[in-house]
């Protein structure tokens, strides 16, 4: 019982300082370059990963492969109607999206992991990923590092949320495509 409180407090304070240094962090790594592959991950792989996935797909040169992922048991999932429809107002088409887990062998593969939360870095570091890959997409728009969960939130916030990954994910892109040009 004490090892496991331990542990857990242990995993908080090491969340707690990945997200102070996130912002530097990620927008550090991104300027090192020589990125040719991106993870996008979230813990459903059915709201955020897939749209900021494909959102870098339609700006990044197809040099760069982009894929997404995520971390619940469940794979094959679709994108609810209401986030398709949503997303689809932004020239993101996510009819046709399934839901993957993440694998060692994905993070392995990636050149970044691109992440969304707290809970994400958590996950993240249980499976032992390189945290000199991980970015926060939060970090490339305005507001807070993390970007919610939109699973449950109305329309109105949902919304937000998009509005949030677009910027982020548009920010990004700008970058990766400065940091090729530079190597």
């Amino acid at each position: 019982m004490i090892v496991r409180l331990y542990n857990a407090l242990r995993r908080r304070v090491r969340a707690k300082r990945a997200m102070a240094a996130a912002r530097d962090a990620s927008l550090a790594r991104i300027k090192k370059g020589g990125i040719k592959r991106v993870l996008v991950v979230c813990y459903g792989n059915i709201y955020r990963s897939p749209f900021a996935g494909v959102s870098l797909r339609q700006a990044l040169s197809p040099e760069i492969e982009v894929r997404s992922s995520g971390f619940h048991r469940v794979a094959g999932r679709q994108s609810p109607e209401r986030h398709v429809i949503m997303s689809r107002a932004r020239n993101i088409d996510l009819s046709s999206h399934r839901s993957s887990r993440v694998t060692t062998e994905d993070l392995q593969w990636a050149d970044i992991v691109v992440l969304m939360d707290r809970h994400n870095w958590g996950l993240l570091d249980d499976l032992g990923a390189d945290h000199s890959k991980l970015v926060w997409l939060g970090a490339f728009g305005p507001g807070d590092i993390e970007i919610a969960d939109p699973y449950e939130l109305d329309d109105a916030h949902a919304q937000r949320v998009l509005d949030q990954l677009e910027q982020a994910s548009r920010e990004l892109a700008t970058r990766l495509r400065a940091s090729a040009q530079v190597i």
